[in-house]
Order: structure tokens, then sequence, then C-alpha cells
């Protein structure tokens, strides 16, 4: 049961009154993560969990089901009873790409689902190998122009590396020609082996510090705390290129509001964490939180975007 912290608490507890009344939870909840272990998803959802198990009592246990870019997760939960007690990790790609890209995922990622917290957002860095002569997006718009092309590395058909590649040949008139990987890790081994010009990634800090590769810009509305001195493709003038990875907490629709309120409350209390945010940060993830109509607007609008930008480029899969 949720355990009251004196003001900690405050902003929250009107929401969260009837679940403490009621006792919940008084079981185990289980919270799917729609990837496989280790990724951008699954490192915050288990940190969250964690937390929130030290809050609420009761274990908060977390459970991989991969597979079809987060849809076979995230119908898992839609179909699950609506009591509180299973989550779902979402995110970008559940939760409005391959439901805006796909006409038959089993669900609505706003109509089905009842929101919880926001947890982080993420930007991606735009990277090519350092040993390059290849320091700004003018450097790569002039390679393109002398050799026909960039090759752009993306990790699958309809995600945000292929809209990228899409929209920045639209703005530019040269091709950035997108080449599918099947994850970031080959295709970041592609662009140090010289056989890729240019990667999106949200992982490649390591390999960045050890100067093997170099951040030309990133995506989001600020620049990203992690390569602070990488200019924005939004700050250059490119329209639409503030596409964050991003993650949270959903539950099935139709979860008492006392329930979401009182899981809103331990989210929160974990995204604000000192020791969570300082690994969220070494993971180059920006931890948000805040109410829950807050993060349904939020998938709302990112869903509508998608499905926009899937008819200006014809993206629909199926």
């Amino acid at each position: 049961m949720l355990r009251r912290r004196g003001l900690l608490l405050a902003p929250f507890t009107a929401a969260a009154a009837p679940a403490l009344a009621l006792e919940f939870p008084n079981r185990p909840i289980r919270l799917v993560v729609p990837f496989a272990p280790g990724g951008l998803t699954d490192i915050p959802a288990r940190l969250v969990a964690a937390h929130m198990t030290r809050t609420l009592g009761q274990g908060v246990v977390v459970e991989n089901r991969p597979g079809a870019a987060g849809t076979i997760g995230a119908a898992l939960v839609r179909a699950a009873p609506a009591d509180g007690y299973t989550l779902l990790a979402a995110n970008a790609a559940s939760n409005a790409q391959a439901p805006a890209l796909r006409r038959n995922v089993g669900y609505n990622p706003v109509e089905d689902f009842a929101p919880v917290m926001l947890g982080v957002i993420s930007p991606f860095a735009l990277v090519v190998r350092a040993d390059r002569p290849l320091r700004s997006m003018d450097d790569l718009i002039g390679l393109a122009r002398r050799e026909g092309r960039v090759t752009f590395g993306t990790t699958g058909p309809g995600g945000t590396g292929h809209i990228l590649a899409l929209m920045l040949t639209q703005q530019t008139g040269v091709t950035f020609e997108p080449i599918h990987f099947p994850g970031d890790a080959p295709a970041i081994q592609e662009v140090l082996a010289g056989r890729l010009d240019l990667h999106y990634a949200a992982a490649a800090r390591p390999q960045v510090e050890a100067g093997a590769l170099f951040p030309v810009a990133t995506t989001g509305s600020a620049r990203w705390s992690v390569f602070p001195e990488a200019p924005t493709l939004v700050e250059l003038g490119f329209r639409g290129m503030d596409l964050v990875g991003w993650n949270g907490l959903v539950a099935p629709r139709g979860t008492p509001a006392g329930i979401i309120g009182a899981l809103n409350v331990a989210a929160n209390l974990a995204i604000h964490d000192a020791e969570v945010r300082v690994r969220l940060a070494q993971a180059g993830l920006e931890p948000q939180g805040g109410g829950a109509g807050r993060f349904g607007a939020f998938i709302a609008g990112e869903y509508a975007r998608y499905r926009q930008i899937a008819t200006e480029f014809n993206l629909f899969m199926d």
C-alpha cells in the first residue's frame, strides 16, 4: 500500500485517495516492457519499478515481451484487466509510430490506454566517423552533392531514423538514403568501418567520448545535455526535426481514476529520486514526470503527428 510521505505527496494525494482507501495494491504489479532487456525502454522501466516497489510495498515486476516494434507487448496490456495490476512501459514506437503507420496493430494508443506518467525523453544524435571531414550539416549536404547521396543508417522502416532521412531529403534537395539495420549496434559498426556515412543514435555516447564518432547535430527542441556542443536540427532551420524518443507508464483503458492517481504518485516519486535521475542521466535519458493528463495529451499529439507524417510520406506499412 502506498506510504504517505508528508509534503512530498501533497500535490497528488487527492487523486490517489480512493486507491488508498482500497489499500491498493495488495499484490504484485506486472510492468510489461515491449522490448528486449537492456534497451532504452527497459532501463528506465527497471529503475522506476524498483523505486515504486519500495513506495507501494508490493513488487512491481518487469516482464519483457519484445516484438513487432513493441506492439506485441502493448496489445497484451490492452487486453489485461483494468485493475492497475498490469502496466505498459509505453514508448514512441509502441504507442505512436507503429499504430500510426500500421493499420492493424490491434489497439488505438489514445483510446485503449489510461495514461499514468511520462517518464523520460531521449533526443537522437546524428553521428559520423570522427576522422572524416564532416563537422556540420552543410558538410553532409556537400558530400551528398558530390557523391550523389549520403547513406543514413536507421533501425528499420517507418522508425525515427527512416523519417529523419526522408525529411532531410525533402528539405535539402539532396539524397539522404535510408539504410535499414536491426538495431543501433550494427549501424554504428558500419559507420566506424567507413561503409555508412551517418547514423542517428540515442546511445552513441561511449563512442563519442572515445573519439571514434562525432555528433554533427541532434534532434529535439533544445540542445541535448549529453552533447551540448552539437546544434539541434531545429536551430539550424530544419522543420519538424524535434522528434525524440520517449517512454512512460500506461494502464488498460477503464482503470479507476483512484488507482491511476496512486500509480502516478509512486511513479513521480521514482522519477524525481536523486539516484534514479543520476542513473537516467548516465543513459542519456531526460526525466520528465507530471500528471496523467499531461501524458495523455502528449501521446495524443505524438500519435497525430506520426499519422500526418505517414500520410505525407506514404509510410503506411500495411
